[in-house]
């Protein structure tokens, strides 16, 4: 996650899943100094940080929205990926952070080993779609959907390895919305 959050821009938006997404981007802007006003935090609310960061995407044309997905919570609410795929969203930038399970909930496997996940994908229409596994893999398409017209969608393999001690947000959602909002409109 710090690997991908370095290479956005500093008015880009996020919108991260609930679980140990959200609170790993938390931890990591509170690590770096970084104001987190530019993250909706989905505390509670598993599977609907796509369709929030579609709302969010149609809503504000000017601002890149990245959605940062867990397999789990992505699997969740499927529907909303072709909802996604078939809209004009130039601006949505989705990444899936896949480890296969559902860890932030006690680590039960998903079916995301028995799926072709970025298959699914593309078939909904998303305009483009990556893969990677590596920092330089990650680089490289990271700099193509920077620079590519969306709506697309990037899945990063990654390992389950979450820290135990992993922080969880002092805000409440209430607050992490009104500031978000204000970073939008700012």
């Amino acid at each position: 996650m710090e690997h991908v959050c370095s290479l956005m821009g500093k008015f880009d938006a996020c919108v991260a899943t609930t679980g140990f997404a959200g609170r790993e981007l938390y931890e990591l802007r509170k690590r770096l100094d970084q104001p987190g006003n530019r993250d909706f935090l989905c505390v509670g609310s598993m599977g609907h940080a796509s369709s929030i960061a579609m709302g969010v995407a149609l809503g504000k044309p000017s601002k890149h929205v990245y959605v940062l997905d867990g397999d789990g919570a992505m699997l969740m609410h499927m529907g909303a990926i072709p909802q996604i795929g078939c809209r004009d969203i130039p601006n949505l930038k989705h990444i899936l952070f896949n480890n296969e399970s559902h860890d932030s909930v006690g680590g039960q496997p998903t079916v995301a080993a028995s799926i072709d996940i970025p298959t699914v994908v593309k078939a909904c229409g998303y305009k483009y779609v990556g893969v990677a596994s590596t920092p330089d893999e990650i680089a490289r398409e990271m700099e193509i959907i920077k620079n590519t017209d969306g709506p697309v969608f990037l899945e990063i393999k990654v390992n389950r390895s979450t820290r135990k001690d992993l922080g969880r947000p002092k805000e409440t959602p209430k607050s992490n919305k009104e500031r978000f909002i204000q970073f939008l409109d700012s």
